[in-house]
Order: C-alpha cells, then sequence, then structure tokens
C-alpha cells in the first residue's frame, strides 16, 4: 500500500502500462504477444465478468509475469456507487473470480481500480469516504496520471499519441491508463507507438 501511495514520487523515471476492462478474447492476447515481443511487463486492472469468461487468457496474463489487479465485477456505476456494501461485494467478487481462473485460493491483487477513477463525477463524495474504508482493510487504489483516452468517442491513432504526449508533459512517473477490451483493438494498434 505504501508503495501505490508513492508512485508518483519515484526518484528515477518509470512508466506503468495499465489496461483495463479485460481480459478479452481478442484483444488481450494480442497485447500479450506484443508486450512479450517487447519484453515489457503491464498491470491488468482486470473485470470479473471478463475472467469468468475468459480465465485461460487470465492465466496467460500470469504466467508471463504480468500483474492482475482488481477492476470490480460489472463496471456498472450506479450498482457499484450505490452503497459500500455494493463496492466491497464487487472488489470480493472480482477477487474470487480471479482465485477460481487462476486456480489459487489466497489469491489477492491488494490493488483496486474504481471504475471511472477515484475521483470527480456524481460519486465523488462516495468515492472519497469509500478510499479510507478501503484503506482500512488494506487494498489500495491505483488511477492514473497519463491517458490514451482510447477510451474516449471515436479515437484515431493519432488523438491516441497527442493524449498521450498531452497528459504526460512534465511527470517523471506515469501511470498510463489503456484498455484491452475486445472493442480496442486500435489500442493494440498504437501500442507499439505508446511504448516508444
Amino acid at each position: 500500500q505504501e508503495y501505490i501511495k508513492n508512485i508518483y514520487r519515484q526518484p528515477e523515471k518509470v512508466v506503468y502500462l495499465t489496461f483495463d476492462d479485460g481480459p478479452s478474447k481478442t484483444v488481450t492476447p494480442l497485447i500479450l504477444d506484443l508486450l512479450k515481443q517487447e519484453n515489457i511487463k503491464a498491470t491488468f486492472f482486470v473485470l470479473g465478468i471478463n475472467v469468468k469468461w475468459h480465465p485461460n487468457t487470465l492465466n496467460r496474463i500470469r504466467n508471463e509475469g504480468h500483474y492482475i489487479a482488481n477492476h470490480g465485477y460489472t463496471h456498472i456505476y450506479d450498482d457499484i456507487y450505490e452503497s459500500y456494501e455494493n463496492l466491497i461485494n464487487e472488489y470480493n467478487m472480482c477477487e474470487q473470480a480471479i482465485r477460481d481462473a487462476l486456480g489459487e485460493p489466497e489469491y489477492k491483487t491488494r490493488i483496486f481500480r474504481f471504475p471511472g477513477g477515484s475521483t470527480g463525477g456524481q460519486y465523488a463524495r462516495f468515492k472519497n469516504e469509500a478510499k479510507l474504508l478501503l484503506q482500512q482493510q488494506n487494498i489500495a487504489f491505483l488511477d492514473w496520471n497519463c491517458l490514451t483516452c482510447d477510451a474516449e468517442g471515436v479515437p484515431t491513432k493519432e488523438s491516441i499519441i497527442e493524449n498521450l504526449k498531452s497528459t504526460s508533459q512534465g511527470k517523471n512517473n506515469l501511470v498510463i491508463l489503456m484498455h484491452d477490451a475486445s472493442s480496442k483493438i486500435l489500442t493494440y494498434e498504437t501500442l507499439t507507438e505508446v511504448i516508444n
């Protein structure tokens, strides 16, 4: 938890690639192929429902040395943010899906990414309270400080790279938000340039 709290204050330049909303049957394997080719490790903030549908892909993520983190089970804001009980239930359901897929009953991600991020929006007050409760349960949460906007509107390769450049300016440590859901083929197609 302490490392995550200080992730933006590392003395050396570090870039963390993170992928949300997978695993998917189509895009995640392509991203994994490219990461393997480039010898780069990433963090995958997975959705429990997708883990349930694609356990083999989740195992590949783990077997190739990437970190599996928790992004909840459904990504349905109205349900997740209705109550703290719902939020924890989403977290726990995702944890269980990961454990089942990996065949590791003791596996703990220990890192949660709030769907939509941990700040702002109509659920801002709820999220602020939930952050304290998560910390009390030794669950770290991590947002991002750099994004490609690959999940907004109809992105192009050019807009993805431009967003990456504009949101990374002046930062020594980057946590880059990208997505590996089945509709995000453009994320894969742009990833080599993002890495470069």
